[in-house]
């Protein structure tokens, strides 16, 4: 079936003299006589059957249906000139990458690994852009990024990256090694994250334990200051054991219950759709995901 599509020559020029409200100068910007602006453009109204511009002696103005017609075509034609800009780039493995992640994230497991991919990939520029949560996440700047929570995203790709275990942790200077029961999780008060107030109600249905009610919390937008605080003996928190490895490693967090919660949320790696079979990107991907899996 044959489609009603005008030509992209004549809604060039038609954006142009729209700009302009002249058809010389619309010409002169896209390097075409007036008369073949005047051409496409009575084209274009023919195929529309509507006036798109009233001439007024020397200039033009555009109707009422011109200027709907204007708000339409506009980023449809931005649209098609960034993609056709980029098409060069899509095979290639040169140039930059922009890479989303939450900061504390980035900077205790991200880090490392781009290190050593930007040792193997030289040619490829990582450029890191932090988000505090998932809304922060601009496809329009963003090539490839980390996301916690369940798919799906629209208009990604989305790639199961690494699961989510969370843990109660506290400074070891605060935890009674003789309390057995679970006194420890009501007698501190709570740290907690902004934007995962869930947190406490996830551990505790994986836990099977009655959620306590602490009397005051203090709420923090990035984990890396909850760690620090906890670390200070300000409280007691849930944090995700990836961000807090090397502090259970050298005792400046213990774990305040046993339990480890693995909640179905998981990290993914998510990328724009128009983005995500680019070259560079699929490299990447390919990449951090291979990091993520087990060595055994």
């Amino acid at each position: 079936m044959r489609r009603t599509i005008p030509s992209t020559m004549a809604l060039i020029c038609f954006e142009a003299a729209a700009r302009h409200q002249n058809f010389t100068q619309a010409a002169q910007d896209i390097n075409l006589t007036q008369s073949a602006v005047s051409r496409q453009i009575n084209l274009l109204e023919e195929l529309l059957e509507q006036r798109l511009f009233e001439r007024v002696r020397q200039r033009v103005r555009l109707t009422s249906a011109g200027q709907h017609y204007l708000l339409q075509v506009q980023p449809l034609l931005e649209t098609l000139e960034i993609a056709t800009i980029r098409m060069p780039e899509f095979q290639t493995m040169r140039g930059g990458i922009n890479i989303g992640t939450y900061p504390t994230l980035g900077s205790r497991w991200l880090l490392k690994h781009l290190m050593n991919f930007s040792i193997e990939f030289s040619d490829i520029n990582t450029n890191t852009i932090t988000y505090l949560d998932n809304k922060q996440f601009d496809q329009n700047m963003i090539d490839i990024g980390i996301v916690q929570g369940n798919p799906p995203w629209p208009g990604c790709r989305y790639d199961y990256l690494m699961p989510e275990e969370l843990a109660v942790v506290i400074s070891p200077k605060l935890l009674d090694y003789q309390d057995t029961s679970n006194n420890t999780l009501l007698s501190h008060r709570f740290l907690q994250h902004t934007t995962r107030p869930q947190s406490w109600d996830i551990w505790c249905q994986s836990a099977n334990i009655k959620r306590p009610n602490p009397q005051n919390s203090l709420y923090f937008s990035q984990f890396e200051m909850i760690i620090e605080a906890t670390i200070s003996g300000h409280g007691i928190a849930i944090l995700p054991t990836i961000l807090i490895e090397r502090e259970l490693e050298d005792k400046r967090l213990v774990l305040a219950h046993p339990h480890i919660a693995k909640p179905e949320s998981a990290y993914y790696l998510i990328s724009p759709s128009t983005k995500a079979n680019t070259k560079k990107v699929q490299v990447l991907r390919d990449w951090l995901l291979n990091q993520s899996r087990p060595s055994h």
